[in-house]
């Protein structure tokens, strides 16, 4: 028997008992089915992260002061009240002046965080509401995975570096009751931001509206200068920047292959120093190690869809047994009877995971819809899809099915194929 004759049969051995064959591959379906789900949901995720990552720049290298015992911070961002390690290295702006001369640094953003503790409210139009102050590269680094970057509704979101600039957020304008489609009008005007200590002290400053971002959440963005000043009011100190220094400093070089030598370079001057590109490393890796996991779980449906497709095939030797006798009577070998039934358990598994790919892909689909739909109607910046089915995880999916029903074919196989043809032809 050839390939093409043992391919043929079994098929049309399969085609006998479409009932038992459906019912068979269902354990095979639904296996494939969470597995291809759960792995497509991860690469959405994964894709999404990466694409946010690649807008905030894989070129990016973060920069913060060293503290007591190691580490700069990384991670929680900002003042933390049950923090009192004292940083043993500023980054002083005569650090920022000597770094934005070296060659491989493409631009420079110094950052000051504000205190969690202190109480900040917008003064606008004899109204007044509580607002969240950030900077405008520290706001790109906190942003979701999922979020896109802000675009501009009217004027400019680039800070100057000088005093008393102010961007507002959409956020803001929704608080104030003022409609978006009047952005434009609102720049120019002047605002306050007040400061409010638990002390109960109350500081002042003043602001003019150069722009409104796209940004939904009750934000504005000061330049990094203003900070300073609140900082210092904050702290009682004349001058914060001068004592503390800056809470980081973020570098952009021309290409990934600079930031890294921009990484040692400052590590070698003792600060502590991370990069966006360092980050999708790990990230990637977890999300590895999350597939792996998923697929590993989702493997029951297949353990339980591999008895079923050695009990189907164990029934069909009892079936055929007298078929098996004539085959071997006219010289088909161990070797061929083999195959036939791993063939036929094969497709089994191979319709099983083709069936399971596509509901796979339905619920895919309709599951982006939903996730769409609710995003729309809540204001939430989910991304179009978050289930991907990549051509690697069909081939993946398909090919994977078609082993599981060669494995569980292997043992009603070698049972086959070790009948005795005298013995196979008398039974009834």
């Amino acid at each position: 028997m050839n390939l093409r004759d043992k391919s043929a049969t079994a098929w049309s051995n399969l085609g006998r008992r479409k009932v038992r064959t459906a019912l068979t591959s269902v354990g095979v379906i639904v296996g494939i089915m969470t597995i291809v789900t759960l792995v497509s949901l991860v690469n959405g995720v994964q894709e999404q992260v990466n694409k946010q990552f690649e807008k905030i720049g894989l070129d990016r290298v973060t920069v913060r002061p060293r503290v007591e015992g190691g580490g700069g911070g990384f991670g929680g961002g900002g003042f933390n009240l049950f923090d009192v390690r004292e940083r043993t290295q500023i980054i002083s702006p005569a650090d920022v002046a000597r770094w934005r001369k070296w060659p491989l640094v493409k631009s420079i953003t110094p950052e000051i965080d504000l205190p969690y503790g202190v109480i900040t409210r917008l003064h606008w139009d004899d109204k007044v509401k509580p607002v969240r102050i950030t900077g405008d590269a520290m706001s790109a680094m906190r942003r979701g995975p999922f979020s896109e970057a802000p675009d501009p509704l009217a004027g400019t979101l680039d800070l100057p570096e000088t005093r008393g600039s102010i961007v507002l957020n959409k956020g803001v304008l929704k608080s104030f009751r003022v409609p978006e489609s009047k952005a434009a009008s609102v720049l120019g005007q002047s605002v306050q931001i007040s400061l409010e200590a638990p002390r109960g002290e109350k500081q002042l400053y003043k602001f003019k509206i150069i722009g409104v971002s796209s940004e939904g959440g009750p934000s504005v963005q000061i330049p990094a200068s203003d900070r300073v000043a609140m900082k210092s009011w904050w702290n009682n100190e004349p001058d914060a920047l001068k004592s503390q220094g800056y809470d980081s400093v973020s570098l952009r070089s021309s290409d990934v292959s600079d930031a890294k030598v921009l990484i040692d370079r400052l590590r070698k001057e003792k600060y502590e120093v991370q990069s966006i590109d360092a980050i999708v490393n790990v990230a990637n890796r977890i999300f590895a190690v999350i597939k792996a996991m998923l697929t590993l779980v989702s493997g029951v449906a297949l353990l339980v869809a591999c008895i079923g497709i050695v009990n189907t095939m164990i029934m069909s030797i009892y079936e055929r047994t007298r078929e098996i006798g004539t085959l071997k009577a006219m010289g088909a070998s161990r070797g061929d009877i083999r195959q036939m039934f791993m063939m036929e358990a094969g497709l089994i598994g191979f319709i099983g995971g083709a069936a399971g790919l596509v509901l796979s892909w339905g619920l895919g689909r309709l599951l982006n819809s939903g996730a769409h739909w609710y995003a729309k109607h809540n204001d939430l910046p989910l991304p179009d899809n978050l289930f991907i089915i990549t051509l690697p995880l069909a081939f993946e999916a398909l090919f994977f099915a078609f082993l599981i029903g060669v494995f569980a074919g292997l043992y009603p196989a070698n049972r086959a194929a070790r009948l005795d043809p005298l013995a196979a032809l008398r039974h009834e």
